[in-house]
């Protein structure tokens, strides 16, 4: 590790970037097997639906040995707002029995399971969500390839599979000639990044996963590296899937990034803060600040007030902390933090962004 953190300097990159984020849909849905349409088997479905969900929006590495997590998981069907069977069967291997299993939708209500959540000591990671971009190489008969999507539609579907259950916008490099020119794959693999964090400074990312996942029969073997926040993590997975794989990668960046980002579910008072917001040139983007601030898990509202000497001022009211607001509030690539002498108080400065981006 001492080689690898002679790196570290030319990580500060990640905070003078712009962020690139995204808003995750469906963090409170998602589809499991069900070994049929009988009730055991149902609710049984239903809880293995919910450990999902809640092993995305939780923070922690062990949040599943909570008390609060232990106590919802048992009542798993009380959270349920709609579930659907598919209309054909999907034959699981093993006995016969196995043929009545179907893929089962399982949407939960999102406000029953926060104020269940509430009474605990734990974070939830809301919607938005930085972009992880993700170097991959795929070592397959002793040959050693980056990842390309349109010709590996097996590791491709195991890659989606896996960022959705766990609910991570990954970014995949263009790979482009400059980019062949500049990165060779022994540069993702090696212990000395530098060559890696330069060709990722085009992104603007604030978290990098490399990888190499190795094929050996019907053996899946991985090897992981995780920039963020100026460290490195390492962790490797011995033989398992392809899904396997996936899971224990993304896995690591989301207990880390959900560690650094989460919040706590409906904080103990509302708070009040007003944003003075400069490049705002016209309704259609005052329109675009308001939906912005009205889709952020803290805010509870979000008004225009008035403008003043080019700058518009908006009156929000959160649950939470002023400080991870603050950190919200930069992440969407909508809001620029100004330094000014307002900053720090119940007044915050910010510039509007464009919407295309060099």
């Amino acid at each position: 590790m001492h080689v690898l953190l002679r790196s570290l300097i030319i990580l500060g990159f990640f905070w003078c970037s712009k962020v690139l984020a995204a808003e995750v849909s469906s963090l409170y849905e998602t589809a499991v097997i069900a070994k049929s349409q009988s009730v055991e088997d149902r609710d049984s479905a239903i809880k293995d639906a919910l450990t999902i969900v809640l092993n995305r929006i939780v923070a922690g590495t062990d949040s599943l040995n909570d008390r609060v997590v232990r106590a919802v998981l048992s009542a798993a069907p009380r959270y349920v707002r709609q579930y659907q069977y598919s209309l054909v069967e999907n034959g699981l291997p093993g006995s016969s029995s196995n043929r009545t299993a179907r893929t089962m939708r399982v949407l939960f209500d999102e406000q029953a399971l926060l104020r269940a959540l509430k009474v605990g000591n734990l974070k939830i990671w809301g919607e938005t969500r930085p972009e992880t971009l993700l170097w991959l190489v795929i070592e397959e008969n002793g040959q050693r390839t980056f990842f390309k999507p349109e010709a590996m539609p097996t590791v491709d579907a195991a890659v989606k599979s896996m960022a959705k259950q766990t609910g991570l916008p990954l970014l995949l490099p263009l790979m482009d000639l400059d980019e062949q020119k500049q990165l060779s794959v022994n540069d993702v693999l090696s212990a000395y990044p530098q060559h890696l964090l330069a060709a990722s400074e085009r992104y603007g990312v604030v978290s990098i996963l490399a990888g190499r996942v190795a094929k050996s029969g019907d053996c899946w073997t991985m090897d992981w590296a995780f920039y963020f926040d100026q460290t490195i993590e390492q962790w490797s997975k011995p033989c398992g899937t392809l899904n396997d794989a996936f899971l224990s990668g993304l896995k690591g960046v989301y207990n880390k990034l959900s560690s650094y980002y989460a919040v706590k579910p409906y904080a103990l008072e509302m708070n009040v803060v007003t944003l003075k917001i400069s490049g705002i040139l016209g309704m259609k983007d005052r329109e675009r600040v308001s939906r912005y601030l009205n889709s952020l898990d803290m805010v509870k509202s979000a008004n225009w007030i008035a403008e003043d000497n080019g700058l518009a001022r908006y009156q929000v009211n959160f649950e939470g902390n002023q400080t991870d607001l603050e950190e919200l509030l930069g992440l969407g690539r909508v809001l620029n933090p100004q330094d000014s002498e307002i900053s720090g108080t119940n007044e915050l400065g910010y510039r509007l962004l464009s919407e295309r981006f060099p």
